[in-house]
């Protein structure tokens, strides 16, 4: 079974990097964990066709608030609308590939893009400022147990937004 998120980092990550979990380079969570046994090219293919309509995405630094089922630390990303219209055509492709997410609060009509504050990491002093502009130039799909290691998190796909 795949493991995988799709986010957009603020920095610039190698194709292949590897993490451990809680020190993934900040990010905006673009779809979080989901599961599916469907296998990686079927769910990049599907990534690429939300978001290969859409340029970069500008948006600002929001509001400071919890996220989620496990009330995550995160900050509000601000944009125009197409952070979350792309989020819907991701959900809308996904669900053919029988795809369930692990926090069913974050996802289609509930979604709001976000940055997560990182714990105790030196990235951009581990968050993202209200009113800081961001400018999402590429989308990355995250396999969260490559190789069947949950204590990993590897990219596994990036491709830019023209």
């Amino acid at each position: 079974m795949l493991r995988f998120a799709v986010v957009a980092f603020l920095d610039d990550v190698a194709l292949e990097a590897e993490f451990e979990p809680d020190e993934v380079p900040l990010h905006v969570s673009l779809l979080g964990a989901a599961s599916t046994e469907a296998d990686l090219d079927q769910v990049v293919s599907a990534v690429e066709a939300a978001y290969s309509s859409h340029g970069v995405f500008v948006a600002r630094g929001g509001d400071d608030e919890l996220v989620g089922a496990d009330e995550v630390e995160a900050t509000l990303v601000v944009d125009d609308g197409d952070l979350a219209d792309a989020h819907l055509a991701l959900v809308v492709d996904l669900r053919d590939l029988g795809v369930r997410v692990v926090d069913p609060s974050t996802v289609g009509r509930r979604y709001r893009p976000f940055v997560a504050v990182a714990a105790e990491s030196d990235d951009r002093a581990g968050r993202i400022e209200r009113g800081e502009r961001l400018e999402l130039r590429a989308v990355a799909v995250l396999d969260l147990a490559p190789d069947g290691d949950p204590d990993r998190v590897r990219v596994v796909d990036q491709f830019p937004l023209l």
